[in-house]
C-alpha cells in the first residue's frame, strides 16, 4: 500500500481512537466530580485514562506535527489546540476551532480548547 495512503489511515484511526478515549475520561471525569465513582470503576477507569495519555502524546507527536507542520512545544493535543485557539490567527487556529464541537461538549467543564 501507498506510504501515504497508509499514514493517513493510522492518522485518522489514531485521532478517532484519541477522541474515543477523551470520551471515556470525560465521562469518568464528570462520575468522579459527581461523587459516584467506585472503587471498581476507577480501577478499571485507570488502564483507559493511562492509554489516553499515551495515544495523546503519539498523536501530537505523530500526527499533529504534520497537520499543524510545526514541532510540538507541549506534551498532550489539547495543550497544543489551546495555545494555537489563543495566540494563533491563521490557519492553525481553524484547525483548533474545527476541534472544538469535538471536545469542549463532552468536557464536563464545557470549555476543553
Amino acid at each position: 500500500m501507498n506510504p501515504i495512503i497508509t499514514y493517513l489511515l493510522s492518522a485518522t484511526g489514531g485521532v478517532y481512537l484519541l477522541w474515543l478515549l477523551f470520551l471515556a475520561v470525560m465521562n469518568l471525569k464528570r462520575v468522579r466530580d459527581a461523587g459516584k465513582l467506585s472503587q471498581a470503576a476507577l480501577v478499571l477507569g485507570t488502564p483507559i485514562l493511562i492509554l489516553g495519555l499515551i495515544f495523546d502524546a503519539l498523536v501530537n507527536w505523530i500526527v499533529m506535527t504534520i497537520v499543524l507542520f510545526e514541532i510540538p512545544q507541549e506534551s498532550t493535543v489539547t495543550a497544543r489546540l489551546k495555545r494555537h485557539n489563543k495566540e494563533s490567527t491563521g490557519w492553525r487556529k481553524a484547525v483548533a476551532v474545527w476541534f472544538e464541537p469535538l471536545l469542549d461538549p463532552f468536557d464536563p467543564s464545557g470549555d476543553h480548547i
